[in-house]
């Protein structure tokens, strides 16, 4: 069981739309479970729980950050990474991006 997470690029300017890729690397489908972006302290910043939707193996599922916060605010300045949680056969994985900044 492993998951990817990946961003096209390690700096971004604020609110500016960040792409993430979730990609399945294990051998067995996983759902989407839950992903968010954590500060560079673990403070979850955002976090959501889309319909469920779910990414086959050696497949790879992307999402948009528009930079807002759990209460609809404009992030700032700073340094985030994505955390993912899917979901594979009722057990919940986690995988994280590297960190990124926000400019």
């Amino acid at each position: 069981m492993s998951c990817g997470v990946y961003l096209d690029r390690r700096v971004f300017a604020v609110g500016e739309p960040i792409y993430i890729t979730l990609v399945n690397l294990g051998s067995s489908p996983l759902y989407v479970g839950s992903w968010g972006i954590v500060d560079e302290f673990g403070k979850t910043i955002y976090l959501i729980e889309p319909p469920q939707i779910m990414i086959n193996p050696s497949s790879s599922f992307v999402v948009v950050w528009f930079q807002f916060d759990n209460d609809g605010r404009q992030v700032g300045r700073g340094r985030f990474r994505v955390v993912w949680r899917p979901l594979i056969g009722g057990n919940v994985l986690e995988c994280f991006s590297d960190f990124f900044e926000i400019l």
